[in-house]
């Protein structure tokens, strides 16, 4: 191990994270996670309302589940692997406000969510980095080819992103149970025990309790027995001891997972929920955009995982590996959401980057060759260069951008990058909890690592009382979650779903630039059916009407709009030029439109000809009052009062 020192990595990666890592605990996602953690850590229940309270949603984030709690269609895992650093942070504000140095410790301060961001991220992040590294060389990977490899994964791939730019998120808590359960199994198949296969399965269970998905990872183990079964001479006994261990590592799973049904039962009324599973549409996969658009693709925005994917591919041995790997990948591409929202490439897959270690490290180690190394640094850099344009504010994740337009942001956005790269604001603003922080976070982290160390022989005995006592401690939570609910204030939440109109117009805003116009208004219609409130469906499917000469559509589309508040000169400009067809279009309404044309001109600040609009609407009809107010009206904005104009 000499030439990947652990004590140097550890101490390495925790400089750098006190350096460079930012707090984002915000919504939805991360809102989402947190609000589970800190509602068990403080409250000891599933109802999330005074949680959501301190979070700045937006309207359609949160709604009502049948039973009528707030929803969280989050998985409870994130939260569940942040409650030790909510326990400890908890702990030393009450020390903090015992002793009259600080305020009562309630879970919603900054001080909190940096201890949680600097915490999970050390262990979940750098502890996925080690053991990929360690698990490769297990899986008989080279040592100089497993440093290369989790090397250029760490500082050049999606992952990185979410090590120090959007550090508290599932992907890493997700990427190191599955190395865990990974480097579980490999010791139950060389020491077969009860302890190694239910400690393997609730490895498992906890990745699923992170993202469900993770659960696909059964297969390994069963593919791994029937692959050995074929390739053994007497089968009878072994797979007998096989089939036990596949029974305690399933046992583990589930009842490491069981929490997470409690929580749909009590949330959502059934045992299996699975919110969202709705949006997966099995049949009609987006491989292609998923693995190489421009929009989040996991490929072109992270080309370290494509040789990761290929070195996992070539090797026969590793095929048991690689099928859950796959299978994610084509469920993934079948979400309505292939691009996986406002993600630094497709995140989705970062669970997989243990994986993704072994199979760069195994084409490293068959291409031995110089150019290779100089490919995947030119991969990494790529990656780093997105990143640091994205810090710099010249990405926008949730917004869809063109190659053309990345490739501009990458080059115009680098210096600025470079500047954001440190959270100065965060220093300057919070220098004394920032260092505290990071105290405590390393503190847990040290007693956790005591405890590991000092129960060898007795880590049977110590996994028994972690899943005993937490089903119990969730199980205590269902009692009280009843009774929060009473007390709760719920009337400001939706009573259906409306997440997914999000999901509808950013899928609409990209068909749209891509050229595909009926099927982006079919996307944009969903998206103002499920929220009519916002402008920007209604105006894209505006210009997509004017764009196919569609009168007098585009006028309906572009009016609606106005009316839910878009004023942005671009639009307005537009606007006057449909306003301009349907005066020639139909000339019975003539009057409404040069009085709508006028509120226009008045709104671009060109008060000259908004005046001659609305004289010439009451010219053609001088019954028309609405042209007769809006001339008041303008007359007394023009000496600075303010009052609203009249659109009839």
């Amino acid at each position: 191990m000499r030439f990947f020192p652990r004590r140097t990595f550890f101490w390495g990666f925790a400089l750098i994270l006190l350096l460079f890592g930012r707090v984002r605990i915000a919504p939805p996602d991360l809102a989402f996670y947190y609000s589970c953690g800190r509602s068990l850590a403080y409250d000891l229940d599933f109802c999330y309302a005074n949680e959501y309270s301190h979070f700045r949603f937006a309207p359609h984030e949160t709604y009502l589940t049948k039973p009528g709690y707030p929803a969280n269609d989050w998985p409870i895992g994130t939260g569940i692997a942040w409650i030790p650093f909510l326990a400890a942070a908890r702990l030393a504000k009450s020390i903090g406000s015992w002793i009259g140095g600080g305020s009562p410790p309630d879970g919603y301060g900054w001080i909190d969510q940096w201890i949680v961001t600097y915490g999970s991220t050390l262990l979940y992040g750098g502890g996925t980095l080690w053991l990929s590294y360690f698990y490769a060389r297990r899986m008989g990977a080279a040592k100089q080819a497993a440093i290369w490899a989790t090397a250029f994964i760490g500082l050049g791939s999606s992952f990185t992103y979410h090590l120090y730019v959007n550090s508290a998120d599932s992907h890493a808590p997700s990427a190191f149970f599955i190395v865990i359960f990974l480097l579980l199994w490999r010791r139950q198949k060389a020491k077969p025990s009860f302890y190694h296969g239910l400690a393997s399965g609730c490895a498992l269970g906890m990745a699923a309790l992170i993202r469900p998905h993770n659960l696909l990872f059964l297969l390994t183990p069963i593919l791994e027995i029937v692959w050995d079964k074929r390739n053994r001479r007497t089968q009878d006994a072994p797979l007998r001891k096989d089939s036990a261990a596949f029974a305690a590592l399933l046992a583990g799973t589930i009842a490491f997972f069981f929490p997470q049904m409690l929580l749909w039962k009590q949330l959502y009324g059934s045992w299996l929920a699975l919110p969202r599973s709705e949006d997966v549409f099995w049949l009609h996969p987006h491989l292609w955009d998923t693995l190489f658009s421009d929009f989040h693709g996991m490929i072109s925005w992270s080309p370290l995982f494509g040789l990761g994917l290929l070195g996992l591919s070539l090797n026969r041995r590793w095929l048991p590996l690689a099928a859950p790997v796959m299978l994610q990948l084509y469920i993934y591409s079948c979400n309505i959401a292939w691009w996986s929202g406002g993600s630094f490439g497709n995140r989705r897959m970062l669970g997989c980057v243990p994986l993704l270690i072994l199979g760069l490290a195994g084409l490293f180690e068959r291409i031995p060759k110089v150019w290779l190394k100089i490919l995947a640094a030119a991969c990494a850099l790529w990656t780093w260069l997105l990143l640091n344009a994205e810090v710099g504010g010249a990405i926008r994740l949730d917004h869809y951008q063109k190659w053309s337009e990345i490739i501009l942001a990458v080059s115009n956005g680098f210096w600025n990058g470079i500047a954001h790269q440190i959270p100065f604001d965060e220093w300057q603003n919070h220098f004394a909890e920032r260092l505290a922080g990071c105290a405590i976070a390393l503190a847990v982290l040290g007693i956790g690592y005591v405890i590991l160390c000092c129960s060898q022989g007795k880590r049977a005995a110590l996994l028994a009382c972690a899943v005993i006592g937490f089903n119990l401690l969730c199980l205590a939570a269902i009692p009280r979650s009843s009774k929060a609910l009473r007390t709760a204030d719920v009337s400001g939440y939706n009573r259906y779903d409306r997440f997914s109109w999000v999901i509808y117009y950013e899928k609409g805003f990209y068909l749209a630039l891509r050229g595909r116009d009926l099927e982006a208004s079919e996307s944009l219609l969903a998206a103002v059916t499920l929220e009519p409130s916002h402008s920007q469906p209604w105006m894209y499917i505006g210009e997509i009407c004017r764009r196919l000469n569609w009168t007098p559509l585009d006028y309906h589309y572009f009016c609606a709009a106005m009316m839910q508040g878009q004023r942005r000169d671009f639009f307005l400009k537009k606007f006057v030029d449909i306003i301009d067809k349907m005066i020639d279009f139909d000339a019975s309404n003539r009057h409404r439109y040069y009085n709508q044309r006028g509120v226009v001109h008045a709104l671009l600040g060109e008060s000259i000809a908004a005046e001659e609009d609305f004289r010439m609407a009451a010219l053609l009809d001088p019954d028309f009052i609405y042209a007769k107010n809006n001339l008041q009206i303008l007359r007394e904005r023009n000496q600075g009062a303010q009052m609203p104009w009249q659109w009839k």
